[in-house]
């Protein structure tokens, strides 16, 4: 139940920490251009819009509705305000752009020494072999690197998108800890999918836990139907899982797209599974060349 839609330039963080503080369920996200407040519960509405219209008129001094006069906040206080409410994403995002320049080479099959050292396995130093055994002697950090590699800016650019779009529901509602688990987890099983799968070593992005974070969102909202806080925009689950049948296909592969097949499927699969066994997701509460995936 939606009990306000306004301006970006409104501040909500006061009347959000009250309702919170009250026992009242709820989000604040972004739609078309516009700030929305939903809450988990309709049953809470009268209360909610009582302290709402209170907050409004002066009478439940919490703060201001604008936060600056006039006009809305600087693009770079808004980017610092959002990284501050998803540091975990944040750190995922970053890390992932610190790390695209070294990805120059992997699509033409020369990795430079440092992507060698975050792939999945450095066929140079393994000779081509592959198996589960060679990442089992002390480099399992190569179980998840191979999502931070990307082989274009449009790749890393496409995936940023996902992610940041499906991450901060799942950060907001699950918090810092359990998205950062998730990503891991998703990770781990994407990339060990792509290995098992065969075909180039030379893989990665950040599709496999975007998938992942799609099968997290999309099992939860299953699961609690009447839960605002894993609804998706209409249109982006339809259209990612149409992306994934339609490259499962192969039908990219004339014109030199190598998709990570097995990577998506593993991560959507991993994520769906993880959401099942997820704890306490319907009480609402406060968040504390290669193959291109």
């Amino acid at each position: 139940m939606r009990v306000i839609e306004t301006s970006l330039d409104d501040d909500l963080a006061p009347i959000s920490a009250h309702l919170w503080s009250a026992g009242i369920p709820h989000r604040v996200f972004e739609e078309r251009g516009r700030q929305v407040l939903e809450l988990a519960d309709p049953g809470q509405g009268e209360r909610a819009g009582t302290l709402i219209a209170a907050w409004r008129s002066g009478r439940l001094p919490l703060a201001p509705l604008r936060s600056r006069a006039g006009g809305g906040r600087a693009p770079g206080v808004r980017l610092l305000r959002g990284m501050a409410r998803y540091p975990a994403l944040s750190a995922l995002v970053l890390l992932s752009l610190v790390v695209f320049p070294f990805s120059v080479g992997l699509g033409s099959g020369r990795p430079n020494a440092v992507a060698a050292a975050l792939l999945i396995l450095d066929p140079a130093a393994t000779g081509g072999t592959r198996g589960l055994e060679v990442l089992l002697h002390g480099q399992l950090w190569r179980w998840v690197t191979p999502i931070l590699l990307h082989f274009s800016i449009v790749h890393l650019a496409f995936n940023c998108v996902v992610v940041i779009e499906l991450g901060r529901r799942i950060e907001a509602a699950c918090g810092s800890l359990g998205f950062g688990a998730l990503v891991l987890g998703t990770a781990v099983v994407s990339n060990l999918a792509q290995l098992v799968a065969g075909g180039s070593l030379l893989f990665g992005g950040l599709s496999g836990v975007g998938y992942g974070l799609l099968g997290f969102l999309l099992v939860m909202a299953r699961r609690w139907p009447g839960d605002p806080r894993w609804r998706l925009p209409r249109g982006l689950a339809g259209g990612l899982l149409i992306f994934l049948v339609v490259f499962t296909t192969g039908i990219t592969e004339p014109f030199g797209l190598n998709v990570a097949n097995a990577a998506h499927w593993g991560g959507l699969l991993s994520g769906g599974i993880l959401a099942l066994c997820w704890p306490g997701a319907g009480r609402g509460r406060r968040r504390a060349g290669g193959l291109q995936g």
